[in-house]
């Protein structure tokens, strides 16, 4: 066998025997790319019937939302690792999905006769492959991509990477000579408690190091395996990623989560001296310049064909807005202090961002999105809330009104949006039920592959049991009233308890408890997406 054959082989029995859980990936999902290609300019292809190609898939994971919410698209996963894919195919099956398909084989061995696609997703692959078969990745995504297709390549990125590296060669060092990836795990954990408590003051990077062995630690065994622990973990700097793209005739569109690279989300200090060092800089180097600025370690890069490119912007168009479809997730927080000024709102992100305004116009925006969730609704509808809150200012003034207030929730990872309205209703049912497959997913009691939501959002599976009795009978045939019954029938008799650990079999308003619990349980589920 050839080199990058055996690297191949030892990639592949890596994760047959430590497999990874196949979860999706929210910033990969086609939506997200067709959206954020859009506010550069770029017109990706439809979703309906879009024919998508995963390299990398693991067990399908990533591509299950997508199949789930798409019928009569068409899907293609491949992976190396033989296990992961026969695992994926039974979770498949077991849906009842046939609009995708899992294949165990090499990208190296996909050929332009095997098909266009107008996405195609490589999320946690390009870093980990030989350099050669990096070059087979790219020479796919120009062979395969259709005429305006979007691929979206995740890679790690220097100078982020560089502390991450140095722990990352002590533990391929401190786990020489393992023969199994239990016993390699083994020596890891060891080697970081060392990096963790025994590394010197006169470190210079002493205090990243540590930080980065704690974090470490944390992380289950197949995160650490096959981040740190692979043959080959190979970061780069974004402009050597976009030269390699620019070999193969294809152009850098933008990063999957374009606030990620706006200057001014990393305070103004950064922006004010990003502006002064990279002025005069072709795009390319002048984000090249913040990577080095906060220290980026990842990327999630949008490529469209060379000659789509000449259209495209370099920074996102708020205007193409006012095509999209929105939600944000937001919580309403409690007020910064007591003397906090009358009218005044807080609203608090899941990613701890917050935000504080007293703007009526935005109020209303905000609210009316936080509380569609998971629903989305049409900038149309925002003209008709901001407006009243707006006046005497014209068409033109209101919608640049509207841009700002939501590029603000894009900028603190709130926003989401989309072209087209997501598959969900702002309301609970009269007769819920779960989205697609979930319910057979859950069911398989497999753990190769992740539960998710239509926003192609990951979620942990619910353990209360109350939750998992009502979702046992979201079927859409069960009105409110039946499932608050059964939850009163399953109470009296003592097969649940309430939330509190006492039993209420006895209490005399157990029909008010059960309807307070059911209203609980499906609010929850509401928030998770998981309602259909």
């Amino acid at each position: 066998m050839t080199e990058p054959d055996l690297l191949n082989q030892a990639i592949s029995n890596a994760y047959d025997e430590t497999p990874y859980v196949s979860n999706a990936i929210s910033h990969s999902a086609p939506g997200q790319l067709r959206a954020v290609a859009h506010l550069f300019g770029h017109a990706a292809p439809p979703l309906n019937q879009a024919r998508v190609l995963e390299i990398g898939c693991a067990a399908g994971g990533n591509l299950l939302p997508f199949a789930a919410a798409h019928p009569d698209a068409k899907i293609v996963g491949v992976d190396l690792s033989s296990a992961q894919v026969s695992e994926g195919r039974q979770v498949i099956e077991r849906l009842g999905l046939r609009n995708i398909e899992l294949l165990a084989m090499s990208l190296t061995d996909i050929t332009p006769d095997f098909g266009q696609f107008d996405y195609i997703i490589t999320h946690g692959v390009y870093s980990w492959i030989p350099a050669e078969v990096r070059e087979g990745l790219m020479r796919v995504c120009r062979e395969n991509l259709a005429p305006a297709g979007v691929a979206y390549i995740s890679y790690n990125t220097y100078p982020g990477w560089k502390v991450s590296e140095v722990v990352r060669d002590a533990l391929v060092l401190g786990t020489f000579g393992a023969s199994t990836s239990a016993e390699k795990l083994t020596k890891a954990r060891e080697i970081l408690s060392m990096l963790e408590h025994g590394t010197a003051e006169s470190n210079a990077q002493a205090i990243a190091i540590r930080h980065l062995a704690q974090h470490l630690r944390s992380q289950p065994n197949h995160y650490l395996q096959h981040e740190y622990l692979e043959a080959v973990n190979s970061p780069c700097y974004f402009l050597e990623f976009v030269a390699q793209a620019q070999q193969h005739r294809l152009a850098y569109l933008a990063d999957a989560m374009p606030e990620t690279s706006i200057s001014t989300n990393y305070g103004n200090h950064v922006a004010a001296h990003h502006q002064q060092v990279s002025q005069g800089f072709d795009r390319a180097v002048r984000e090249q310049f913040l990577d080095i600025a906060i220290g980026r370690q990842f990327r999630r890069s949008l490529l469209v064909h060379a000659d789509q490119a000449a259209n495209a912007l370099e920074q996102p168009e708020a205007s193409g807005f006012a095509d999209m479809h929105f939600t944000a997730l937001l919580d309403l927080a409690p007020p910064d202090a007591a003397d906090s000024p009358p009218g005044e709102h807080r609203y608090q992100g899941r990613t701890g961002k917050t935000l504080t305004t007293s703007d009526p116009g935005l109020i209303a925006l905000v609210d009316r999105l936080r509380l569609a969730w998971p629903a989305t609704v049409p900038f149309s509808e925002l003209r008709s809330l901001v407006r009243p809150h707006a006046t005497g200012l014209s068409e033109e003034e209101l919608d640049t009104t509207i841009y700002v207030h939501l590029v603000t929730l894009l900028n603190m990872g709130a926003l989401q949006y989309r072209l087209e309205p997501a598959p969900y209703q702002d309301r609970i049912s009269a007769k819920p039920r779960l989205i697609p497959g979930l319910a057979s997913l859950l069911a398989t009691q497999q753990t190769q592959v992740g539960a998710y939501n239509l926003w192609h959002q990951t979620l942990n599976p619910p353990t209360d049991e109350i939750i998992k009795f009502v979702m046992d009978r979201l079927d859409g045939k069960q009105t409110l009233v039946a499932l608050r019954n059964q939850l009163r029938t399953a109470l009296a008799a003592n097969k649940l308890r309430h939330p509190s650990g006492q039993s209420v079999k006895n209490a005399t308003n157990l029909d008010a408890i059960a309807q307070d619990l059911l209203k609980q349980v499906l609010a929850n589920l509401q928030k998770m997406a998981v309602l259909h």
